[in-house]
């Protein structure tokens, strides 16, 4: 495929290739497609093929085949040649294989004739006209297997849908130009607007659809001229065609509006007009047809492409949103643990998960909440859509609303093009607001509002838009404590508070961090090409006993700074200690800080407890207490070979 043209380019590109074109040009613009379309898919074939149902086959009048591939040319499929895709396409069955063998059983004579063709990957797509399959498009491939994936084959049915748009227009055409034809002979037979009028203009013939539209009877249209009929505007146009017509004698078409006796106005006609010679002396010859129905075709095609044109700002939009969630997304890929309180945290996932309710995941910075959101979202009925994620504490106040909310171009000062906003883009899917406690106040009523109605309005755009979002916020401040200082609203909290879930701190997990430490280590061990496969029980002792105030994310960066800093298999850590910055230290019994000190004066003075230098003399106790101090707190030399 060529990745120098995208396929909205592309689209576009066709579609303009295929707006109002003249019957006798469509068909080169239907094969000239074809070509493009083979080319933009990377296909060997492309055959556009017509449902004949009184013949029991498809009929292939359009058809492109790459140059250089040698393949016998279908002219047709049916009940005895290709009966399985013949089955397919008059059912309205879509059918699409990478390799014949994917064929079912009952195909085994499609499957025998398509190897002897040499067509490695077929794609057939039934196309309906007035809710009736009429056509069928097929892609093939010769040189290689295509795989079909999904996006592909959207893909393709949009172009299908283009088609068969540009197919009804074809056929509406043609009824034109046949009736044309018969009015000539048959004028009182057919159901356009025919007449004859003289070179000055005065009507001489007509036929009763002429009569029966204008509202005058026979005796009254004697006198008539066809600028009776016609506004001033259109009579101008009308005529400018009847003096080019009498120049050079060929035949000219316009579309005008028709006054009715009554003064009401009928849109929409296409009349056409000829000189012709009857009885030695010459006359305009004119049909007039309805074609509001072929411009009500000409306007879904125009609202398609209006259609495609947002789909790709969409498209782009959620493209930048994955790119950015790609670059921002955690690296733990999975919830790690097997302690009784992540359990319980799972729990709750599952049980809130299918529904729609809005959740707030509480907890301190780096305990995994974004984590917990998206397992919220990938088995939830929305996991078919997008999560996008907002981080409220990364955005500046004044860029928070257009963020989320998008604005018009032009909206504010560097509002150089629009720009969709988070919830427009989560529309179907799940919005993740991390640190929602972070929005301004003055904002916090918009969203509010959402969560309420589904309802916003895009900065600088008074339009009101409505949204089917579930919110799924995250927080690590105390919310109730920010509404009594005056920083949140009370009614904004309990629209979010619906299901709370805590995600509880490492400390609070110890018995997991045995798990992480390998996890994180057989991760960054493929990461930076190291080997390290021992972990001593004096590090993992080490990191269980640490208090870990910066939660899984210190945890990790502690393991990965390590691992840069161990030279063999094993795993050395330095000793950890708080931080200064830390506000938020662990209350603890005395009891803890008396085993820490012990445990620290006996590192100090190498396990020596007796002697003037020993453990007993520093901790100013009998040797003997010292050792039932040891025993009490368990606390017990470590093992020289770990």
């Amino acid at each position: 495929m060529n990745e120098n043209l995208s396929f909205e380019s592309f689209l576009g590109e066709l579609s303009a290739d295929l707006v109002n074109l003249s019957h006798e040009s469509i068909n080169v613009a239907i094969e000239s497609s074809l070509k493009a379309l083979a080319e933009f898919f990377d296909v060997d074939r492309c055959h556009l093929g017509e449902l004949l149902l009184d013949q029991s086959k498809v009929d292939i009048p359009y058809f492109y085949i790459r140059p250089g591939i040698k393949t016998p040319q279908t002219t047709g499929v049916g009940d005895g040649y290709l009966s399985f895709i013949y089955e397919q396409i008059r059912e309205n069955k879509l059918l699409a294989f990478t390799k014949s063998s994917e064929l079912p059983k009952q195909a085994s004579q499609d499957r025998t004739v398509i190897d002897n063709m040499g067509i490695k990957s077929l794609l057939v797509i039934p196309l309906k006209i007035d809710k009736e399959v009429r056509f069928a498009l097929s892609l093939a491939t010769v040189s290689s297997h295509h795989q079909w994936s999904e996006e592909t084959l959207r893909q393709i049915r949009i172009t299908a849908n283009i088609l068969a748009n540009v197919i009804q227009r074809k056929i509406i055409l043609k009824q034109i130009l046949e009736e044309k034809e018969w009015s000539e002979a048959v004028m009182e037979g057919m159901p356009q607007l025919v007449y004859v009028m003289n070179l000055e203009g005065r009507l001489i013939r007509w036929n009763k659809n002429y009569q029966d539209l204008t509202g005058y009877s026979s005796e009254e249209l004697k006198d008539k001229f066809p600028r009776d009929f016609l506004s001033d505007e259109h009579n101008k146009k009308v005529t400018e065609e009847l003096q080019k017509i009498m120049e050079d004698g060929q035949e000219r078409s316009v579309e005008y509006d028709i006054i009715t006796k009554s003064g009401k106005i009928i849109p929409s006609y296409y009349g056409s007009g000829k000189l012709v010679e009857i009885g030695g002396e010459s006359y305009y010859v004119g049909q007039t047809v309805d074609i509001s129905k072929m411009k009500q075709a000409q306007e879904k095609i125009i609202t398609q492409l209006e259609e495609i044109q947002l789909l790709k700002e969409q498209l782009e939009a959620e493209n930048i949103q994955l790119r950015q969630e790609l670059l921002s997304t955690g690296s733990y890929g999975e919830i790690i643990g097997e302690s009784d309180i992540l359990k319980h945290i799972l729990y709750r996932v599952e049980q809130v998960a299918p529904m729609d309710t809005t959740v707030l995941l509480e907890g301190e910075t780096g305990t995994g909440k974004e984590l917990f959101a998206r397992a919220i979202h990938q088995k939830s009925k929305r996991s078919n859509k997008a999560l996008i994620t907002v981080n409220c504490a990364s955005l500046p106040a004044s860029l928070i609303e257009s963020e989320l909310f998008g604005h018009e171009k032009g909206a504010f000062t560097g509002a150089l093009q629009r720009q969709m906003g988070r919830f427009e883009l989560a529309n179907g899917g799940t919005l993740f607001l991390d640190e929602v406690g972070e929005i301004p106040i003055e904002l916090q009523s918009k969203l509010l509002r959402v969560l309420q109605d589904g309802e916003f309005e895009r900065i600088g755009n008074p339009r009101t838009m409505k949204v089917d979002v579930r919110v799924i916020a995250a927080t690590n401040r105390d919310l109730e404590q920010e509404i009594l200082e005056g920083r949140f609203r009370k009614d904004l909290f309990y629209r979010l508070n619906v299901y709370p879930i805590t995600s509880a701190p490492l400390r609070e997990r110890r018995s997991d961090i045995p798990i992480l430490v390998e996890y994180f280590v057989q991760r960054f061990n493929q990461k930076m090409g190291r080997n390290i496969t021992r972990i001593p029980k004096k590090v993992m002792e080490q990191l269980k006993a640490y208090d870990w105030p910066g939660n899984i994310r210190e945890l990790e960066n502690i393991i990965e700074r390590a691992m840069i800093l161990s030279e063999s298999s094993t795993l050395m850590v330095e000793k950890l200690k708080l931080p200064e910055h830390t506000s938020e230290e662990k209350l603890r019994t005395l009891a803890d800080h008396e085993r820490d000190h012990i445990r620290k004066v006996l590192d100090r003075t190498l396990w020596r407890i007796n002697g003037p230098k020993g453990a007993a003399q520093i901790l100013d106790m009998h040797p003997e207490t010292l050792r039932s101090r040891m025993k009490k707190f368990d606390i017990q030399r470590p093992d020289p070979s770990e």
